[in-house]
């Protein structure tokens, strides 16, 4: 078990938090650009909606490290 633990830490860092935020605002995007369509809202405000999501991801990531164990 402590291989995969500290396969883990070098794949993804002290925290998975923070990658899977990311991974999951991108793809957020990434879906809301596809449904927005080629001259939708998302080409005028698709930037400030990754922005948000990405900082709510780094601020979840933040909250969860800043826990005591």
């Amino acid at each position: 078990m402590t291989l995969l633990r500290t396969l883990r830490k070098l794949v993804l860092g002290e925290t998975w938090v923070l990658p899977a935020g990311v991974a999951l605002s991108v793809t957020a995007a990434a879906v809301a650009r596809e449904v927005a369509g080629a001259d939708g809202w998302f080409s005028d405000t698709g930037g400030w909606l990754l922005l948000g999501l990405l900082a709510v991801a780094f601020a979840v990531a933040v909250l969860r490290s800043g826990r005591a164990s």
